[in-house]
């Protein structure tokens, strides 16, 4: 599922996608029409279908381009040859930085993409699996290495995304925090609390 390149599309389907994102995070994809997002960016309606035939084409290709991101940064460090416990704190620093770099479209690659039809909600739930399997595959290793405490593998991967997934409700770039200490303080407590003692 590789998606279109930045250099392959106009400045105009740019500009669309940009503002789609801010529009489907703020009001939620079902709740936002064409006509909201032709008024965000100042023209008609009727212009947006000569870049795209439907709201949904965009959210694919939203979507698309928001998991190839999260796949890019975070599948090569599970595949690392390092132990499981740095692969994983890899992982969950760069899950953060995607997350925090895509605020306004985290939340399409987390919930919205489940408003795809078929094929393409299938093909996208695939590519959520394959990348909830990298980091239970590290979780897996990791216990059979005596380095994390036995848990149930589903139980602990949910849980580990959950909390990195929940940044992009409350992180702000004015905040208390920046970015490299958020992933030192989550990557150690979740680290702290998947090791055994």
């Amino acid at each position: 599922m590789l998606p279109v390149p930045d250099e392959a599309l106009s400045t105009r389907k740019l500009e669309i996608l940009a503002e789609a994102r801010k529009l489907f995070s703020r009001k939620g994809y079902e709740a936002a029409s064409m006509r909201d997002l032709a008024e965000a960016l100042g023209i008609k309606p009727a212009s947006l279908y000569s870049h795209y035939d439907s709201k949904e084409e965009i959210l694919w290709e939203i979507a698309q381009r928001c998991a190839h991101e999260f796949h890019e940064a975070v599948l090569p460090a599970a595949a690392g040859s390092e132990p499981p416990a740095e692969r994983l704190d890899r992982m969950i620093r760069a899950h953060i930085e995607v997350v925090i770099r895509n605020q306004d479209a985290s939340v399409i690659f987390f919930r919205e993409w489940r408003h795809l039809h078929e094929p393409h909600r299938s093909e996208y739930a695939a590519s959520i699996a394959a990348y909830e399997q990298a980091f239970e595959s590290v979780l897996r290793e990791g216990m059979g290495a005596g380095i994390f405490r036995p848990a149930p593998l589903r139980l602990n991967t949910h849980m580990l995304l959950s909390s990195l997934n929940w940044v992009h409700r409350w992180y702000r770039p004015d905040g208390a925090m920046q970015v490299p200490e958020i992933q030192d303080h989550l990557s150690k407590l979740l680290l702290n609390g998947l090791r055994i003692p």
